[in-house]
């Protein structure tokens, strides 16, 4: 997927700097979980930025124990997942208007209030004295008794009751788990369902609302859910240096809990690992990747010495499954719009042991294609993200009509582009990783009314937790 479009759609909503987080001075070094998850969310919150890009940024500021990093992450990426919630939470125990609060003072609250009512782990006291402490850390004592008694009051709303259905006092915690508070803080799940999805779980309401629609109750609280809790990973594994069995059996010898997965490649990780605990991944023996993108490999089944087109293929994870799916044998056209998202190709397929794949730099409106033409082409498009909102908790802020809107204008081009570049008997892989109708059948079906001769003849539709990530495939002849 084209990193281009991702730059992009980070100014969809970007938001205005806040002049008081400037005079927040950013640490030389990073020493505490705290600390580090607030600036990450303060870069978030001023700049749009990536969590992953500032950790890659500040790595070499950052002197911290792997738990304690975990932790960071799991403090900011999960309020940048559950804002929403934790927004209406702090809004009931405040005793001002929130626009009066200041913005880095209402991300310290935020880091708060997630770690009572998320975190099980941490103790109320500790998740009051710390945060109450990282106030001084950054040198805004005069937040102390406002961090202080708003995350009191929140801790005396929690009571020991878990519910197993929506409430209007309750928010999930993982399906058929629900934390209950002494207050009502949210809508009446039966009079009106999407506000309290909205808000209880953490999405744009007209996201909810969209999927009400098109699902129904039951299936709505699954994706909901789904997009909340840390999931299975998934490997894909790289047949020219073994078999599922044979992985299975290491891992397994390891002391990791693993299991075969529903896809002919693919292994289910049983539980939460460190990638560089697993065997097998310096020599290459496998990919992680989701059974719901690897399904689009094995849809459009590329065949050894075929000529194959990769149009949207940085950082490489299907290209590479398409290799190995051609035995090595064969030539993949590679193209992206940036050098460096070459360059992750070139790192993936050297781990693998592959070098049939040629990257090659496209402009992003390109008319004309190196290779062509080709026996088969993937093209996985950019698009909403919608079906992988729990990998990218910022995606979930982006989502709406317009951005949509501008997507679907840049995947219109893109299968054209591939349409105009395949064989007459050649065939096509139509794949995003959004359940949206109209960045898929619709868009899709649309296009091929311009292409006669050209049918889908098979469409994946996955739909979050149904069992992995969402997505879509169109296979064309």
């Amino acid at each position: 997927m084209w990193s281009v479009i991702v730059k992009k759609k980070n100014v969809w909503h970007q938001k205005k700097p806040s002049s008081n987080s400037q005079d927040i001075q950013l640490p030389q070094y990073f020493r505490s979980a705290r600390e580090l998850a607030f600036f990450l969310l303060e870069e978030y919150r001023t700049r749009d930025q990536f969590v992953s890009d500032s950790l890659h940024r500040w790595d070499h500021r950052i002197e911290l124990s792997s738990q304690d990093r975990r932790l960071a992450m799991e403090i900011s990426i999960g309020v940048i997942r559950r804002q929403l919630t934790l927004d209406t939470l702090i809004e009931h125990q405040l005793t001002r208007p929130r626009e009066k609060v200041e913005p880095s003072l209402w991300t310290l609250l935020q880091i708060g209030v997630y770690q009572l009512v998320m975190l099980d782990q941490i103790p109320d006291h500790a998740a009051v004295s710390e945060t109450v402490e990282l106030a001084g850390k950054l040198k805004r004592v005069r937040w102390k008794k406002m961090v202080n008694a708003i995350l009191r009051s929140m801790s005396r709303q929690l009571i020991e009751e878990i519910a197993i259905t929506p409430q209007a006092n309750a928010i999930p915690l993982s399906y058929e788990r629900y934390r209950c508070f002494a207050s009502d803080y949210f809508d009446d799940p039966e009079t009106n369902f999407s506000r309290y999805v909205s808000r209880a779980f953490s999405f744009p309401e007209t996201l909810v609302s969209d999927w009400f629609t098109r699902y129904g109750v039951d299936q709505t609280l699954q994706i909901a859910q789904w997009f909340n809790q840390r999931n299975k990973l998934y490997l894909r594994v790289n047949l020219l240096k073994t078999n599922r069995e044979s992985l299975l059996a290491e891992l397994l010898d390891s002391g990791i809990q693993a299991s075969l997965g529903k896809e002919p490649q693919s292994i289910r990780l049983d539980q939460a690992v460190p990638l560089e605990s697993l065997v097998g991944f310096d020599s290459g023996k496998f990919t992680i990747q989701d059974e719901s993108a690897i399904a689009a490999g094995n849809l459009l089944n590329p065949q050894p010495d075929e000529t194959v087109l990769d149009l949207c293929a940085a950082p490489g994870t299907k290209t590479t499954h398409l290799a190995e799916l051609m035995q090595n044998q064969g030539a993949i056209i590679a193209t992206d719009v940036g050098e460096d998202r070459l360059d992750n190709i070139k790192q993936n397929t050297s781990r693998l042991g592959l070098n049939i794949v040629q990257p090659r730099l496209i402009k992003l409106y390109e008319t004309d294609l190196p290779g062509a033409p080709f026996d088969a082409i993937l093209v996985d498009a950019p698009c909403s993200n919608s079906g992988v909102l729990g990998k990218r908790p910022e995606a979930r802020w982006r989502i709406d009509d317009s951005s949509i809107n501008e997507l679907v204008e840049i995947q219109r081009h893109l299968v054209r582009l591939a349409l105009d570049h395949l064989k007459s008997r050649g065939r096509l892989v139509y794949s995003t990783c959004s359940f949206d109708p109209r960045e898929n059948e619709e868009l899709l079906k649309s296009v091929l009314n311009d292409y006669p001769g050209r049918a889908i003849v098979q469409e994946n539709i996955h739909l979050p937790g149904s069992p992995s990530d969402g997505g879509y495939q169109g296979l064309v002849h």
